[in-house]
């Protein structure tokens, strides 16, 4: 049987580098850490603003602070964004992949099977709710508000944040899969 030798892309795409090919798992790491940190970076930025602008000015000045800052509602999404991240990239994935496992029909033949998917469904529920929740302070607090005229840009923060913290739990999750030149598998 000949390999189908057509190709999909009708330009031709180039090949990845030696060093990108040989180190695709430590390169996926650092990308989801620097997504990671970026995300909780652009919040914080959010959070020293919102600070600023309740800072009263010299005296003298009239002041009246804006009626919409950054409070703990604004920190709930990123925190549960966080746990989901860390909750899935905690998870065994050898059980999930084993032979055994897929063969078997039941949930209830094997209770670790079971376990490992029911903590992988509360990792990405986390996930899911940060984003939601962050969706919705957005929508809610910010767009809707006719008082946060103005300081739309510290819900998009937290919009950003969650986002970049999902993209970092995909990354991790992929490149956890890929097994590194210093592992070996050894079976007899």
């Amino acid at each position: 049987m000949r390999a189908d030798t057509r190709r999909v892309c009708r330009i031709n795409l180039p090949n990845l580098p030696v060093m990108l090919r040989t180190n695709r798992r430590a390169l996926g790491v650092y990308a989801s850490g620097a997504l990671f940190a970026a995300g909780w970076w652009i919040f914080f930025d959010a959070c020293v603003r919102s600070h600023q602008l309740h800072r009263p000015p010299p005296e003298g000045t009239p002041f009246h602070p804006p009626e919409v800052s950054i409070k703990f509602d604004d920190w709930v999404s990123g925190l549960s964004t966080t746990v989901g991240l860390v909750i899935v990239n905690t998870v065994n994935k050898q059980y999930l992949l084993e032979e055994g496992n897929l063969q078997s029909g039941s949930w209830n033949e094997d209770p670790v099977l079971w376990r490992t998917r029911m903590w992988l469904f509360i990792g990405f529920a986390f996930l899911a709710g940060g984003m939601a929740g962050s969706m919705a302070m957005l929508i809610i607090k910010y767009l809707a508000n006719s008082h946060a005229e103005g300081f739309v840009e510290l819900g998009v923060a937290g919009a950003i944040q969650n986002f970049l913290i999902m993209a970092c739990a995909v990354i991790l999750w992929f490149s956890q899969r890929i097994e590194s030149d210093y592992e070996y598998n050894l079976t007899l």
